[in-house]
């Protein structure tokens, strides 16, 4: 599934074929490609999240051709922002590896600085369940968008003592950012992804037939 190096060997034979070359059999693995892609994931339309799994926040970016996706969770003392996206695709051999999906986490206090940014990873468990997240950093910004080079922005997470470790892991829970919603956000990402995806192929697909 997902065959990306097709995109580089499309490109190349998209360009023979405006010199008038043949396409080298691209259209039939095109073809087997979408058919592939629509036995296994047969919807044409981006999912959209639904309120039950993400707890309490709204989505406030999730644009259909968008890899990422933000939301939002705001009350009276604080607002919390999570932004998600799918990590790199990594192979072991051929096959490729569950993917897991890169969530920043921003806490934040009206009036007051600085926020708080926790980098996270909603990781995939045995037979490519979700099996939750983990914090791979934290720091703060001294203001939004903050993120200033040479600045100090703390140890590395994992060189932090084991009871602050949990205490922050802990804090962002009491703020719903749970496994649950690593999990939703994970698979929602996954199958949004899949969809844009088998679209990348029937555009292929028409351009290559458009002159047939």
């Amino acid at each position: 599934m997902f065959l990306r190096r097709l995109s580089t060997s499309a490109s190349a034979a998209l360009r023979r074929r405006r010199r008038g070359a043949k396409d080298d059999g691209l259209l039939p693995a095109l073809r087997a490609e979408i058919a592939h892609e629509l036995s296994s994931s047969p919807s044409s339309s981006p999912p959209s999240l639904h309120s039950k799994e993400i707890n309490d926040f709204a989505a406030v970016s999730d644009a259909p051709r968008a890899q990422d996706v933000l939301l939002r969770r705001r009350g009276d003392a604080e607002e919390v922002l999570v932004s998600a996206l799918l990590a790199p695709l990594r192979f072991e051999g051929e096959e490729p590896l569950p993917r897991d999906a890169l969530m920043k986490v921003f806490v934040s206090k009206p009036g007051l600085e600085p926020l708080l940014r926790f980098d996270c990873r909603a990781v995939a468990g045995d037979g490519d369940a979700a099996a939750g997240y983990d914090i791979t950093a934290f720091s703060y910004h001294e203001f939004p968008g903050d993120g200033g080079d040479r600045k100090y922005e703390g140890p590395d997470f994992r060189d932090l003592d084991p009871k602050l470790q949990t205490a922050l892991k802990e804090y962002l829970l009491a703020r719903g950012v749970n496994s649950q919603l690593a999990s939703s956000l994970r698979e929602h990402l996954l199958q949004k992804e899949r969809v844009q995806y088998a679209g990348w192929l029937k555009t292929m697909e028409t351009m290559l037939t458009k002159d047939h």
